[in-house]
This record gives C-alpha cells, sequence and structure tokens, in this order.
C-alpha cells in the first residue's frame, strides 16, 4: 500500500510538472504573439491585443496555482524545498512578457524582418 500511494503521488507531480510547463511555454508564446501583431505603440489597445493580455494573466495565475500544488506536493518529501518551485514560477512568468517580446525582436532581426 504504501509502495503503491508513493507512486501516485510521483506520477502526480510529474503531470503537474508537465501541466506547468505547457502553461509556461502557452504564456511565452502568447507574449510573442501580442508582439508580433501588436508591436506599435498606441494610446487604445486593440481587441485582439486585449484579448492576449487577459489571456497571459490567466495562464500565469494557472502558473502560479500549478506551482504552488508542485511546492505543497514536494514539501511533503523534503520541507527545506518549501515554496523554491513557487518563486521560480514567480520569476519565469513574470519576465515571460519581456522575454517573449525580445524572442519576437530576435527572430525579426534574424529573419530580416523590419
Amino acid at each position: 500500500m504504501e509502495q503503491g500511494a508513493k507512486e501516485k503521488i510521483e506520477q502526480t507531480e510529474r503531470f503537474m510538472l508537465m501541466l506547468w510547463a505547457t502553461f509556461l511555454i502557452v504564456l511565452y508564446a502568447c507574449s510573442f504573439l501580442a508582439e508580433y501583431h501588436f508591436s506599435s505603440e498606441r494610446e487604445e489597445l486593440a481587441a485582439g491585443e486585449k484579448m492576449l493580455n487577459d489571456l497571459q494573466k490567466l495562464f500565469f495565475f494557472a502558473l502560479m496555482g500549478i506551482g504552488f500544488l508542485i511546492d505543497l506536493v514536494r514539501m511533503r518529501r523534503n520541507k527545506n524545498n518549501a515554496f523554491v518551485f513557487l518563486l521560480l514560477t514567480f520569476l519565469l512568468g513574470g519576465f515571460s512578457g519581456g522575454i517573449g517580446a525580445m524572442q519576437f525582436q530576435f527572430f525579426s532581426y534574424v529573419l530580416g524582418g523590419e
């Protein structure tokens, strides 16, 4: 019984890590697409830009929630690792907008875009 419970906890942690990585990829993709489609500065946001901003907010908070759950699972094994993953999530998710925009600028420069 003990071995089965540990195996299920490890499977759950792997699933949450895959979900976390997917949310992070989608977050970076949203910031990349926002820069691709709406790179010029305007006073008012376009409808598509508002939608991408809302998606970024949604996936950022989903990423934070998954990071918190992963930390809870990891704290069962080792209490010294408390909230390390949540801090990593906060840093990677918080800088995703700027990093996605820089990635678009880099690809644009390398591929000879505007």
